[in-house]
């Protein structure tokens, strides 16, 4: 393009829609140097005759930066940070007649924009109440002191992002995030909160009741929601590791019931830790759909866990899974493993074993929104008990069907107490697959890999129809990191005679014993593999010092 001022006419809207232009992100710095230059040059800018980028440019602006780039595929994160965009120049307009005032709420994020624009509304609307509102010198006033002190903030009580989740792009807010506690230390966020319900009521500051700070939470989840775009807002929780089937910690914040918004102890408690639904089911408050590949995974997340870490590996799996296959799932819970094998890897059969009946019934429920529940088998309960009713029926009865080609263990942060029952279910023939997860140490990764091979030869030579049987790992996937130097690690692990067609065409075609493919390279596992520090102790339990 030839060199434009920067003056409304010069500015080819025609050029722009057509495609002409590029947008070119640049630094604050750059921008403001240019309208530097632009106000001082009131036709061209100055580029000392160099060609430089500020030659071509025929128009300028300033846009929040994205939580990701859309050309990375999240397409989420692109259009909340639009959204962002939206909202707090909404807010700029609105509260900042002043320019030294926009300017200095533009370098908060959107949502310290979303906790400003709600203090001092409520501060406005109170003081008006007493019929002393403010001018709009005491306004903008007001505007520095909380803009202050809501950008010093913690991250922890205040994210500078929020995770969404689901097709309804559900908004979840971390643990600490704008939480008031009720200890006797309280975090930054209820000290502000607490100084400024005192503040407008000159109540005593130590005071941590104060309705108006439950008051000020619902508007921030209610506005919070409307920035995002989301129906609801709920409040992550830890997995219960007593709870024995590892049920959801998610609470929902916002909206409350009617039956919880009648009194008002129930709705304070609600409003900063939130609820469960009493009702689960589709059309329950606690229901979401997350659709991942195609594959449609609906579940109550105030009941159930999901971990979005593990998409990938759930594509790698389907497309492991070869179309006449049987395929077992020992931990199925809402199909993270069973719906690719279905769907992607169009598996002949699954059987799909969990034993959290809230997950059960989400299972049932993806196998039909799915369309694949006429290949599929749920069995409800211990996996280990099941399956071994299910072997001794299949004995009795001379039946084949659930000799399995391929199984998945999907379970964290070790899946060791079900190999035993995992070998007997292999095709007794042929052999078959086993995808061994674990939350491994990074540097006994390889350690752990043997090890599990040597475990695996060592369980099946228990078995009079596997005596000649072996354990050959073609490949280690690294799903993601879950702590500091402890990854989440997948092993294919083939078990049964080497002279299955199981193993054609899988790199390990001339391997005449137990070992590891690792890097292109073949090793030989040693009888005297030592035992990474993820493996059970003698008592079923895993101990780790990374744990501690």
């Amino acid at each position: 393009l030839e060199n434009s001022n920067l003056t409304d006419s010069a500015v080819d809207v025609d050029a722009i829609v057509s495609g002409k232009c590029i947008a070119v992100p640049v630094t604050d710095e750059c921008v403001d140097r240019f309208e530097t230059q632009v106000k001082e040059n009131s036709t061209t800018v100055d580029t000392s005759g160099h060609d430089s980028w500020e030659t071509y440019a025929i128009a300028h602006g300033r846009q929040l930066c994205p939580f990701s780039s859309s050309a990375m595929g999240n397409q989420n994160h692109a259009m909340t940070s639009r959204l962002a965009q939206q909202n707090c120049d909404g807010i700029m307009e609105k509260k900042n007649q002043n320019n030294h005032a926009a300017a200095e709420i533009r370098n908060l994020t959107n949502i310290h924009c979303v906790v400003v624009e709600i203090l001092v509304d409520y501060y406005s609307e109170n003081t008006k109440k007493s019929d002393s509102s403010l001018d709009q010198k005491e306004l903008t006033s007001l505007q520095a002191m909380v803009k202050t002190k809501v950008s010093s903030l913690s991250i922890k009580t205040c994210p500078k992002k929020l995770e969404v989740m689901g097709d309804d792009r559900t908004l979840v807010v971390p643990s600490t995030a704008f939480l008031l506690q009720e200890q006797e230390t309280k975090n930054d966020f209820h000290q502000l909160l607490m100084n400024f319900s005192s503040k407008i009521h000159n109540d005593c500051p130590d005071r941590t009741d104060h309705p108006t700070m439950y008051k000020i939470q619902v508007k921030l989840w209610k506005n919070l929601a409307s920035l995002y775009k989301s129906p609801r807002v709920v409040r992550r929780g830890d997995i219960d590791p007593e709870s024995g089937v590892r049920e959801s910690g998610h609470r929902i914040l916002w909206p409350l019931p009617v039956s919880i918004t009648s009194s008002n102890n129930d709705a304070a408690k609600c409003t900063n830790h939130g609820y469960t639904p009493q009702s689960t089911g589709p059309d329950s408050p606690g229901w979401i759909t997350v659709t991942e590949h195609k594959i449609r995974q609906s579940f109550d997340l105030t009941r159930v866990m999901f971990s979005r870490g593990n998409v990938t590996e759930k594509k790698r799996f389907g497309l492991l899974v070869q179309p006449d296959e049987y395929v077992l799932d020992m931990y199925a819970g809402i199909g993270y493993y069973t719906l690719p094998a279905l769907v992607h890897g169009r598996a002949r059969h699954v059987t799909a074993c969990e034993w959290n009946p809230n997950a059960v019934f989400a299972l049932r429920h993806n196998l039909k929104a799915n369309k694949v529940d006429e290949r599929a088998t749920v069995l409800e309960g211990d996996c280990r008990l099941t399956l071994q009713a299910l072997m001794t029926n299949q004995k009795e009865g001379g039946n084949t069907h659930h000799y399995f080609d391929r199984i998945s263990l999907g379970l964290l942060p070790s899946s060791e107490g079900g190999w035993p029952i995992a070998i007997e279910c292999l095709n007794r023939e042929k052999g078959g697959w086993l995808h061994v997860h674990g939350n491994v140490a990074t540097k006994e990764r390889q350690q752990w890999a043997h090890w599990l091979c040597r475990s695996l030869v060592c369980i099946s030579t228990k078995n009079e129809y596997s005596t000649d049987w072996h354990a050959v790992c073609n490949h280690i996937e690294r799903v993601k990191s879950f702590a500091p130097k402890v990854d989440h690690y997948v092993a294919d692990v083939f078990v049964g005679p080497l002279s299955s067609p199981s193993l054609f065409g899988k790199g390990v075609d001339n391997v005449t014993t137990t070992g590891v493919l690792h890097s292109g390279v073949f090793t030989a596992t040693p009888l005297d593999v030592s035992t990474p520090s993820c493996a059970l102790n003698t008592e079923g339990v895993i101990h780790q010092k990374w744990m501690m």
